[in-house]
């Protein structure tokens, strides 16, 4: 995590002085999508947990924003309770095998989602070492045993522990199996478990779908190359916010290889350490089509729900706005490496 977000801070930005800018267009599309603003909110599991209706809070927050939200399957809602929500919308798949890949894709395609993320960096999952610390552990439920250890917590928050008991956490989708262990938490758990896909169960799903397919999870230009092989519409560079392989480089220094390797074959979007409007910009100019953010929105969740998740991306877009005034740059379609310092020089 500390790569990534350091990764952005040492690129320098180019400024072309003497350029009257006053409202610097920010409008681009993404998978056809007309978007107001290049970012995107990424899948996140547990959000159910940040905030009641955190999900759906979040896709609506991003609605309103003019851009794209993506749910998790481990959100901790099913993707049938976004049947009535206006797009655009995405669904990232996990699953730890074909039969259940089937089932949400589905679920997915029934809930009217317009296109469909795998993520490829989660054969096994990273030893979070500070979920540990704090208690959270999978599958995470709300009950006597949890609300025990995370007592003081619970105690701290009356309002958010009423607020979670009445609206209910709900696990998966309603097709997808669980455990005799598991059945008698029902839709009051949420749990992460591995999704060892492959490239040809990547293949497999792009036949399945039928409809645009986005490969997550990209750190080098050849997997990208093989992302294109399987019928990727788009991929995403990122190391799961830090959350998985430790020791990795850090995304947006590995995104010019990839959008270098994959040209005009797809668009290349980025995550993973994106705090600021300028690290948007900063994407931008290394061929990122736009980024997603986690962690930001996932604040402004817990924070204030729906308006915090607003509250958040307008920041950014305020961020961005400035950063290319005081570029001198019109549009983010004329964002490349030529407003970057090369700071070998």
């Amino acid at each position: 995590m500390a790569r990534n977000e350091q990764g952005f801070r040492e690129i320098c930005l180019r400024p072309q002085m003497g350029e009257k800018v006053e409202h610097p267009e920010l409008v681009t599309t993404i998978l056809g999508s007309r978007l107001s603003s290049p970012v995107i909110l990424a899948p996140c599991g547990l959000s159910q947990v940040m905030s009641p209706n955190g999900a759906l809070s979040a896709a609506r927050a991003a609605k309103a924003f003019g851009t794209i939200s993506t749910l998790s399957t481990v959100a901790g809602i099913s993707p049938s309770a976004f049947v009535n929500e206006p797009g655009p919308r995405w669904f990232q798949l996990y699953a730890p095998s074909r039969d259940v890949a089937e089932l949400l894709i589905s679920e997915a395609r029934n809930a009217r989602f317009e296109a469909l993320m795998v993520t490829l960096d989660t054969p096994a999952l990273g030893k979070r070492e500070r979920d540990a610390r704090n208690g959270v552990h999978s599958p995470l439920r709300l009950d006597p045993r949890s609300t025990i250890r995370l007592g003081s917590q619970v105690l701290l928050k009356p309002r958010w522990a009423l607020q979670m008991a009445k609206a209910g956490i709900k696990f998966g989708p309603k097709s997808q199996p669980e455990s005799t262990e598991d059945q008698s938490a029902g839709k009051k758990m949420l749990t992460m478990q591995a999704s060892p896909f492959s490239w040809e169960d990547v293949a497999w799903i792009k036949d399945l779908w039928a409809g645009p397919l986005i490969v997550k999870g990209v750190m080098s230009d050849s997997d990208a190359l093989r992302s294109v092989d399987c019928g990727a519409d788009l991929v995403v560079v990122s190391n799961h916010g830090g959350r998985q392989l430790e020791g990795v480089q850090a995304t947006i220094k590995v995104l010019p290889e990839v959008v270098k390797a994959v040209g005009s074959k797809v668009e290349v979007l980025v995550d993973s350490g994106v705090r600021r409007g300028s690290d948007v910009v900063k994407a931008m100019c290394l061929g990122a089509r736009g980024v997603l953010i986690g962690r930001p929105y996932l604040y402004g969740l817990s924070c204030g729900g729906q308006d915090g998740v607003s509250r958040v991306l307008e920041i950014l877009r305020s961020e961005m706005e400035r950063t290319m005034i005081l570029m001198g740059c019109r549009s983010v379609s004329d964002l490349g490496p030529d407003w970057l310092q090369d700071t070998n020089q």
